[in-house]
């Protein structure tokens, strides 16, 4: 029987190639795992990248639609998603000689509504006319935020007397159940002042000076929660072109229940024509 034998020229060939074609592979198509939503603008993919072939040295993933990609080891982050939108996702390996093809697609996914935690909506304003008006009011106002702003701009027909307010669930409680402290600067002099079981909370000061009107932000803090007492919080300010005053107001109403109804008012005088008071809901955690 004859024996055929092998050359070591084939042998060093076989090698030659062998060594060759593996220098020169691309990295196999990884397995595609598990999509997750991260919040309303990102999501993640996981992957298993393949056993056999060439190692990659990198992984992209892609989505669908878009055409978005980001980059790393498994779990991908994908960002600048649309909110509301359902994505898939593919994966695909790399390294310095090309790219696999994409995996097959991953689950479906959904980005979250764009998130409205701190944003402000507008629930009413009042503006007075020439006629002035002894008090504003804010009724029926809804439950469905964490917190209120009232923004206002005002002035009142007795110089440099306070606007109070009165809160309440169904309407303005008048009773003993209000305290406040505040300290108020005039560029001169500082004074500071507490008031306990009062009949309403002082929210600022006001001058009477033609064209010249006070301005105030107060915040009204989880005004719908039953658990425990609302806090008031004010900024305000007033300037005549050469006196004026700047007051900082901590306010209390001591009462768990809702509030829906807010009364602005003072204990002299009206508000005057063009002021105005902007009520807005603010969204929170």
């Amino acid at each position: 029987m004859a024996i055929r034998r092998t050359s070591n020229n084939s042998i060093n060939n076989a090698v030659k190639l062998s060594t060759g074609f593996a220098s020169a592979a691309i990295p196999n198509t990884p397995t595609i795992g598990t999509a997750t939503k991260v919040n309303d603008v990102s999501a993640t993919v996981t992957y298993t990248a393949a056993v056999l072939g060439a190692t990659a040295s990198s992984f992209t993933a892609l989505s669908s639609p878009g055409s978005l990609t980001g980059t790393g080891s498994s779990p991908i982050t994908i960002s600048g998603l649309t909110p509301d939108t359902a994505y898939t996702f593919t994966v695909r390996a790399s390294n310095a000689n090309g790219n696999s093809a994409y995996s097959t697609a991953s689950n479906s996914i959904t980005t979250d509504p764009i998130s409205d935690s701190g944003a402000m909506f507008p629930l009413g304003m009042v503006q007075v006319g020439s006629a002035g008006s002894s008090s504003i009011s804010f009724t029926s106002i809804p439950q469905t935020y964490t917190h209120l702003q009232l923004r206002i701009i005002a002035r009142n027909t007795v110089a440099d007397y306070e606007t109070s307010m009165r809160v309440g669930n169904g309407s303005a409680d008048s009773g003993s159940n209000y305290a406040d402290h505040y300290l108020l600067g005039n560029g001169a002099s500082v004074f500071a002042n507490a008031t306990t079981s009062a009949t309403s909370a002082i929210i600022g000061i006001e001058g009477n000076t033609t064209s010249n009107y006070s301005a105030y932000v107060c915040d009204i803090l989880d005004y719908a929660n039953t658990n425990k007492y609302k806090t008031f919080r004010t900024l305000n300010g007033v300037d005549k072109n050469g006196s004026g005053s700047i007051r900082l107001q901590s306010g209390l109403w001591q009462s768990t229940s809702a509030i829906n109804t807010i009364e602005l008012f003072h204990a002299a005088g009206n508000f005057e024509q063009y002021t105005s008071v902007a009520l807005y809901g603010i969204k929170g955690a």
